[in-house]
């Protein structure tokens, strides 16, 4: 990416294609020549008028890497210089309507076509890498070219405005980053139960210790068991412990000290409650304060 002497770098590279189409008594200027003066030669003139981010041609790209320095590289803006290219007669104008400048194939038509045919067929140019190039309609940046010409104390000339796009690289260039060598990935199995798949295993073990049965299962149908999240052992994936676990609700009293019983062996954290998908349950509290017997 190049730096900011990318303009004047522009400039030299249309110098250069300019010189390759016009004729050699054709002089070449990058300013507009004095008001109220006649040049000493045909002059096309090359106006630099606006400088300015193109933002329709931001990019989003990410910065580069340089493996052999172990630094990014720099960012970059897309500048774009806006030109008026215009042709300078090297005598004043004759009123006569048979001069040669007011004929058909005048001279200013002729250098003008000239430059035309030199901006449309270099669209890129020499020893600018990533420039954009385009002849374009009047730029606002100008008013109007009538009150342009005003200003300048001369009559409207043919004119061409011309964009040249360019990156230009940020001052960034010296972060150092750590180089990635080698990106590798692994997976492991864990043990995915859900707490409505706990509470359903949980309760069908306690209907089995309190002898199963339809009237064992009608009395815990308004016993709520409810699993708060679970730690599973990193090395043991086997093994699951419930860091608490709340029973609530209302049962047939003539159940609610087998329940509680029961549940009181179940907290010790010792004694596999239950196993689903080859993941022992353990439990290391339990809270039965909501639980009554009707």
């Amino acid at each position: 990416m190049l730096k900011m002497q990318t303009i004047i770098d522009v400039n030299k590279a249309m110098d250069a294609m300019l010189r390759k189409y016009l004729n050699k008594d054709i002089e070449i200027r990058f300013d507009l020549p004095e008001i109220n003066t006649v040049p000493p030669n045909a002059t096309v003139s090359v106006f630099l008028y606006d400088i300015h981010e193109d933002l329709q041609l931001r990019s989003a790209e990410s910065r580069g890497f340089n493996a052999t320095a172990g630094k990014l590289l720099p960012g970059w803006v897309n500048v774009k210089c806006n030109y008026l290219i215009t042709y300078w007669e090297s005598s004043c104008p004759k009123s006569d309507a048979s001069s040669p400048d007011s004929q058909p194939c005048n001279q200013a038509i002729q250098v003008m076509s000239q430059v035309l045919e030199a901006l449309i067929n270099n669209r890129q140019l020499t020893d600018i890498p990533g420039a954009y190039t385009k002849v374009i309609p009047q730029q606002e940046n100008l008013n109007s070219l009538g009150n342009f010409w005003q200003a300048l104390g001369n009559r409207p000339r043919l004119s061409l405005n011309y964009s040249v796009t360019v990156p230009i690289s940020l001052n960034n260039g010296q972060d150092s980053v750590t180089q990635i060598i080698d990106v590798s990935s692994s997976v492991e199995q864990t043990t995915s139960l859900s707490q409505e798949t706990i509470s359903h295993a949980l309760r069908e073990r306690l209907i089995t210790e309190l002898g199963k049965g339809d009237d064992i299962r009608l009395a815990l149908s308004k016993v709520e068991i409810f699993t708060v999240p679970t730690n599973i052992a990193q090395d043991n994936l086997t093994q699951m412990t419930l860091s608490f676990l709340s029973v609530s609700g209302i049962t047939h009293k003539k159940y609610l000290t087998d329940i509680n019983k029961i549940l009181s062996g179940w907290g010790n954290n010792s004694v596999v409650i239950t196993t689903i998908n080859d993941c022992n349950i353990y439990i290391e509290k339990i809270e039965t304060s909501n639980l009554f017997g009707i």
